[in-house]
């Protein structure tokens, strides 16, 4: 198996090079990653940029750019050709509505776009404590499953590390958290702030799992976002004719 491994916060950073040792036991690993933290890009791209590619050992190619920067030049710059692209593992979680912003599944999503299967890993905030305990087995759980695919990207997200071990995994659909935006004001600069407002996740959700110690898996699908929305506008347009 041939992986090309990347990520959005940058090719130094730990989660990456925690899965570049891991990964060598599944097959030949390429790592093509941002040179610098990117996190919250999503599958923003620098399409007039020139952007500086540069090798640091065999295998290991950082990019001075976006995480989807790093993907598309591996696959059409540098012309990998993978069986799956990894991207991950992200210091932090990605559920729900973060999902929309989130540099490592934008770089999944490249994948995607072109028919290669794709996996985003993320973790608790600053500690990879479950994640390397269950890299293994959430790795042989879609593999021996055979759950890739190239019409959808699987969205892991490891178990929080308060649980001390995962209850497992569950399959799931993204959730919704009510959230609170607002800004704290420094001279003439704006720091984004949030808090998560308390709620009830939804049973099969990906909140619901992490909330409950559980391995969250979601398939995010790239492309066709219309589905709801055009059956609801048609027949709002039929019904007016």
């Amino acid at each position: 198996m041939k992986i090309l491994l990347t990520n959005d916060d940058g090719f130094k950073a730990e989660g990456i090079r925690i899965l570049l040792k891991e990964l060598k036991k599944y097959g030949e690993v390429i790592l093509v990653a941002p040179r610098d933290h990117m996190s919250g890009t999503s599958m923003s791209r620098g399409f007039w940029d020139h952007l500086e590619v540069t090798q640091h050992e065999e295998n290991v190619y950082s990019v001075a750019g976006t995480p989807a920067d790093a993907a598309t030049i591996a696959l059409h710059g540098l012309n990998i050709r993978p069986d799956v692209v990894i991207s991950g593992i992200n210091n932090g979680y990605n559920l729900s509505s973060d999902t929309a912003y989130s540099g490592t599944i934008g770089a999944a999503m490249e994948a995607i776009k072109v028919g290669i299967p794709a996996i985003a890993l993320s973790s608790d905030f600053k500690d990879f404590k479950n994640a390397k305990k269950d890299l293994d087995y959430v790795l042989n759980y879609i593999f021996n499953r055979d759950l890739l695919s190239n019409k959808y990207l699987l969205n892991v997200n490891f178990a929080r590390n308060s649980f001390k071990k995962s209850k497992g995994i569950m399959i799931t659909e993204l959730g919704h958290r009510p959230l609170e935006h607002y800004y704290i004001k420094d001279g003439n600069q704006y720091l984004a702030k949030r808090n998560i407002l308390n709620y009830e996740p939804k049973e099969g959700t990906d909140l619901y799992a992490i909330r409950h110690g559980y391995i969250s898996i979601t398939p995010l699908k790239f492309g066709n976002h219309t589905d709801y929305g055009l059956k609801e506008l048609r027949n709002k347009v039929a019904r007016s004719e």
